[in-house]
């Protein structure tokens, strides 16, 4: 059976153990011996169909909830059949909805994701799943649905203690057809059509479901659940990228089109992104309709332009691709206009950072000069849409094609094609700079300080996203605790620092080291590489400065070289041994060449160290004796 199917059979387990708890205990007149042993086995049948859909991810709130009314109607039954039992008996109907609606709400409250977003992921592409869209839409949907099962819990309620409703008429009224028609002739409609208006509100255009539901996300009547139609995020660039495909979007200034020397530069990349699997698609301003900014501001207000043009749908593709492009030519010192519009038409986005760290790149192409300066202000204008750079990609030309040195400027553009590609497939993320901390300090203080005026949206923007928190909050990164420094670490390196420079003031000065001559015997300092060093390093052990030492250095090697050994020292000898040690007493985090730099002297050690070149864990004084335990000779 194919999987999807499976796990869909299996989150309708709890609601047909619901219903048949509910329609043999209604049939029978719910005898307690009956109510026990079939609550019992119900409940048997949800546990083990809930605990491999939770392990999988794939258990639902309306899952889980019908599972929880079978579990409050057993404990009922066996542990209070006087009162739980008997409530539960009396109004079983009202029970599932009030259920459904603590299920629905109660995570929400408590900080969880809305529960339409577990329902709209199957259908929506995970590229969008972060975007302020799919959240807000999911958000208004949840909403929705819990009003309407407060809304079945109250009628089903009523018709449980209310004796005017005892009737069967009234029975089947309040239990069935109120809820059902709640739930068919509301929900359902409201689920299907609420995500394109929503779209439309916001002038964008509206997406269709990428797949049908589950089987799991359909329950039968009268208890009918939610199923969110297509989450409204903005879907991918191209239709061929809900397949899987990344897709780089570029955003061409130049009036020029396809014939411009932008354009060529473009261009250029794409060999090598769509050789990475990457798919290229350029959008070209000359042809669109963008009007000029007015500076009203509204957008800060209301957190959309009023200006209806196509400027919106734009900045929807930038914020959907994978990794994007800056691309102008230079014109009198800086873009073009038609770059220029767009840029400033995107002011709404501009004082909200978003939460995704996709990456870009920025191109510009001069006659004379400015092309670097142009290039670094659109490398700066990557974050408005999500995104930060991993390089500007700049030319000199006069006529079109007419670059100075194309072989150069090719080489180049292949070179930062690979770099995005590698960033967009391995979700790569560049360091934190100055510039990101100086635009969160003022820009934050600046939103803060407007919210109850014209930057209301702004405001929200970033209590929503939580950046208010903190530096580290708003960059998605933390500081890094360096285990050893202040401690034994930097205690030894004071220590032998100061000796050092005792020993010099005295006269003494440690002898210079050898150059390594061809008639040497083989050691350190004749090696190649990283392996050949630490395969050598027991020659040059020194037993007496061990003593009765008993240790084990792991070296965990990077770089250009890929492999663990480690060292035993015991009884005044040393040996090295391929892989891992089972309890190292230090182990060493390296670069090959670093360590190789190190151990042949032409790196410092310390000042490695203390820069974060190489890492350890363990007995960091093990690491401060190495240039007395090992000779270099």
């Amino acid at each position: 059976m194919n999987p999807e199917r499976r796990w869909g059979l299996m989150g309708l387990a709890p609601i047909a153990a619901s219903m048949i708890l509910i329609a043999v205990g209604e049939a029978a007149g719910w005898p307690l011996a009956t109510a026990r042993w079939l609550s019992l086995l119900m409940l048997a049948l949800c546990v083990a169909v809930l605990i491999p859909l939770r392990r999988a991810g794939r258990a639902t709130a309306i899952s889980l909830s019908f599972g929880a009314f079978v579990l409050l109607a057993a404990a009922g039954f066996w542990l209070w059949p006087t009162g739980l039992g008997r409530a539960v008996a009396a109004g079983p109907i009202a029970w599932v909805y009030w259920v459904l609606l603590a299920g629905a709400s109660l995570p929400w409250a408590f900080g969880a994701p809305p529960f339409t977003e577990a329902f709209a992921k199957r259908t929506t592409p995970e590229a969008v799943w972060q975007t302020d869209v799919f959240k807000r839409i999911n958000r208004n949907m949840t909403l929705v649905w819990c009003l309407l099962f407060l809304a079945a819990a109250l009628v089903a309620t009523m018709a449980a203690l209310l004796p005017a409703l005892n009737g069967p008429l009234a029975q089947a009224l309040c239990t069935g057809v109120i809820p059902v028609a709640l739930m068919l002739g509301i929900g359902l409609p409201f689920t299907k059509n609420y995500p394109a208006h929503y779209q439309r509100k916001l002038g964008l255009e509206p997406v269709g479901v990428v797949a049908d539901p589950l089987p799991a996300e359909k329950p039968p009547a009268p208890i009918s659940a939610p199923i969110p139609a297509q989450a409204t995020a903005p879907r991918p660039i191209r239709e061929e990228t809900m397949s899987g495909q990344k897709t780089i979007v570029a955003i061409n200034g130049s009036p020029h089109g396809g014939i411009g020397n932008t354009s060529q530069m473009i261009e250029m990349l794409r060999p090598t992104l769509e050789a990475e699997g990457l798919a290229l698609e350029v959008i070209t301003l000359h042809d669109k309709d963008i009007d000029y900014c007015t500076g009203c501001a509204l957008c800060l207000e209301k957190g959309k332009c009023w200006i209806p043009d196509e400027h919106r749908g734009l900045v929807k593709k930038l914020l959907d691709a994978d990794g994007i492009i800056l691309a102008s030519p230079v014109y009198f010192l800086h873009v073009t206009a038609q770059m220029k519009t767009f840029i400033d038409r995107s002011l709404a986005w501009g004082h909200k950072p978003r939460d995704t760290y996709k990456p870009g790149l920025a191109i510009s192409v001069a006659a004379a000069f400015q092309e670097v300066e142009v290039a670094d202000y659109l490398a700066g204008l990557l974050h408005v849409y999500g995104a930060f750079s991993v390089g500007t990609f700049t030319a000199m030309a006069t006529g079109p094609g007419g670059f100075l040195g194309k072989e150069a400027v090719q080489a180049r553009a292949q070179d930062l094609a690979r770099d995005l590609a590698r960033a967009v497939k391995e979700k790569r993320r560049y360091p934190v700079t100055s510039q990101d901390l100086f635009f969160y300090l003022h820009m934050g203080w600046l939103v803060n300080s407007n919210k109850n005026g014209v930057m209301k949206d702004d405001y929200r923007h970033w209590e929503d996203k939580g950046f208010y928190q903190g530096f580290e909050k708003y960059v998605n990164q933390q500081w890094t605790e360096v285990e050893g420094l202040g401690g034994k670490a930097r205690d030894a390196w004071i220590k032998q620092m100061i000796a050092e420079r005792k020993a010099r003031k005295g006269g003494a000065t440690p002898p210079p080291r050898p150059e390594p001559k061809a008639e040497q015997a083989p050691g350190p300092q004749m090696a190649s590489t990283c392996r050949e060093l630490l395969e050598m390093m027991p020659l040059g052990f020194n037993p007496q400065e061990a003593g009765d030492l008993k240790a084990t250095v792991q070296f965990n090697i990077s770089g250009g070289e890929e492999f663990v050994a480690h060292l035993d020292i015991a009884g005044g000898r040393c040996a090295f041994v391929e892989g891992a040690a089972a309890q190292p007493n230090l182990v060493i985090k390296a670069p090959a060449q670093v360590w190789l730099d190190i151990s042949q002297g032409r790196l410092d050690g310390q000042a490695a160290f203390m820069s974060g070149k190489y890492q350890t864990e363990g007995d960091i004084t093990l690491l401060v004796r190495f240039n007395k335990l090992f000779s270099t000779r």
